[in-house]
Order: structure tokens, then C-alpha cells, then sequence
């Protein structure tokens, strides 16, 4: 029982790898539409990649969804989130960003939007 318990978590660390190595690849790629499909993942580490992904793309549609998962009920996705909208740094992000560290309520995650608020700034 242990060792089939073993390798399904070596099994599930493995696809998680090749699911990140093929996010990466679309990132190259700047396949934003395809990248989006993975937020949807059970997996954080494949959620966050498909996150820091999209922060590198830096189109509309990354913009656009990046945004929406600030309020995603977990509060990891949502410090990943503030932390790309920051790289990404638009006017849009800065405005986005300010009206969202008011209500929001995770210390944590405050935390990541000053940084990201901070971030902009300093490459305006």
C-alpha cells in the first residue's frame, strides 16, 4: 500500500513537471489563449506557472485574466496574481492593483501588491 502510494505522488510530481515544462513552452511561444487553460488546473505549482507565464506574455488577454484571479479564494494565487500584474506594469495594473489592496484582507497578499505596486513604479 505504501509503495503504491509512493509512486501516484511521483507519478503526479511527474506530470506536474511536464505540465509546467509545456507551459513554458507556449509562454516562448507568447500562446496566451493556451496558457489561460491551465489556470483552471487543481494543482497550485501548475496555476502559478501558467500565472508567471502569462506576466511574461504581457498581452491583453494575460492582463485581463491575471486581473480576475485577485480575487481567487485562495491567498497564494492571489499574491502570484498582484506579482505578475506588477511585472506586467501597466496604468491598468496600477489602478487595478491600488483599488484591490483596500479590500483586501490577507496580510500576505497586501503584502505582494505593494511590492507589485512598488515594482511599477520603479520602472515608469
Amino acid at each position: 500500500m505504501y509503495l503504491l502510494c509512493y509512486f501516484k505522488r511521483k507519478k503526479g510530481l511527474m506530470d506536474n513537471t511536464k505540465t509546467i515544462e509545456k507551459i513554458k513552452k507556449l509562454e516562448a511561444k507568447r500562446k496566451s489563449g493556451k496558457i489561460i487553460k491551465f489556470l483552471k488546473s487543481e494543482d497550485e505549482a501548475v496555476v502559478r506557472a501558467a500565472i508567471s507565464a502569462l506576466g511574461n506574455v504581457k498581452d491583453e488577454d494575460s492582463v485581463n485574466t491575471v486581473a480576475h484571479l485577485i480575487d481567487h479564494v485562495n491567498p497564494e494565487i492571489r499574491s502570484e496574481a498582484a506579482k505578475c500584474l506588477g511585472k506586467i506594469g501597466t496604468e491598468y495594473c496600477k489602478t487595478y492593483l491600488q483599488h484591490r489592496v483596500a479590500s483586501e484582507t490577507e496580510e500576505k497578499v497586501k503584502a505582494a501588491i505593494s511590492e507589485a505596486l512598488h515594482t511599477i513604479a520603479a520602472n515608469k
